[in-house]
């Protein structure tokens, strides 16, 4: 019979900043440690069905770096947005 390996589930994270002036805020210091936030990051804010998430990437690299690593492959300019997003966050 198969090991059964269990599901690890992420931690539970509450945390609570303020708002400041320009609409700055903080990222909280256990979010930062836990999902190794950098400075520089991108914070990407999606809002689905009523429901903002959170995600943390690094820069994308400008169109001119990205010229010529792609070859071939699905014609996007046909493809939503929101298809894009949440293909990229496996939503």
């Amino acid at each position: 019979m198969p090991k059964t390996i269990p599901k690890v589930f992420p931690k539970t994270h509450i945390s609570k900043t303020n708002v400041a002036y320009g609409f700055r805020t903080t990222i909280p210091k256990d979010i930062r440690r836990d999902y190794a936030v950098k400075q520089g990051m991108q914070v990407v804010w999606y809002d689905k069905n009523g429901e903002i998430r959170v995600y943390f990437r690094k820069p994308v690299k400008s169109i001119r770096e990205l010229k010529g690593s792609i070859r071939g492959g699905r014609d996007l300019s046909k493809v939503s947005a929101e298809e894009l997003i949440d293909r990229e966050y496996n939503l």
